[in-house]
């Protein structure tokens, strides 16, 4: 079976906004990180907006406008009663799972040799805990593709979260652009 990779949708004007996303957070995420739109005063967060705590991710937003969740690869599986707090207490109408191109979580598995190490030269870790470590955890957090993640995730949260629109997304780290993640 072949796989067909997600497409990637640029956002330089507003007509380039998938009509999914028209009218919701998830357009105004767009319009305030792309294209500079001017923030407005928001009464409460508008988007719960997941991110990879990598520092290449840095996105345009206003005050007030979103609660951001940095996990590992935007992955929010650990992370349910967190998402269900933003919406049933922060009052978000939206959902953005953005990954990023450059991801250091993209061939974790080939990395267990440099984590291990590390935690034991930098943490004070013994070497057999740190290998548990990885080897426990590392299934949960790796991932092949950000796009393809992105997508996955969003896929999951939808099910989960029937009348909450959730966008898959990609900052491109080499223009600092989101773009929109078709599967």
């Amino acid at each position: 079976m072949t796989i067909t990779p997600p497409r990637l949708k640029p956002v330089r004007t507003e007509t380039d906004i998938l009509p999914a996303w028209r009218g919701t957070p998830v357009a105004e995420l767009l319009a305030l990180h792309n294209l500079g739109t001017g923030a407005r005063k928001y009464a409460h967060p508008q988007i719960l907006i997941a991110t990879c705590p990598e520092q290449q991710t840095a996105l345009r937003i206003p005050a007030g406008f979103a609660i951001s969740l940095h996990t590992a690869a935007a992955n929010l599986k650990r992370d349910p009663f967190k998402v269900s707090w933003a919406i049933g207490i922060g009052r978000v109408s939206a959902i953005a799972i953005v990954g990023h191109t450059d991801c250091g979580l993209v061939g974790l598995r080939n990395q267990r040799e440099a984590f291990v190490e590390q935690l034991v030269g930098a943490a004070g870790w013994e070497r057999p805990a740190a290998e548990q470590h990885f080897d426990h955890w590392s299934d949960l957090f790796a991932i092949d593709d950000p796009a393809g993640f992105a997508v996955a995730e969003a896929a999951r949260l939808r099910i989960r979260y029937p009348k909450i629109p959730v966008a898959a997304l990609l900052y491109d780290t080499a223009d600092g652009m989101l773009l929109q993640i078709e599967a």
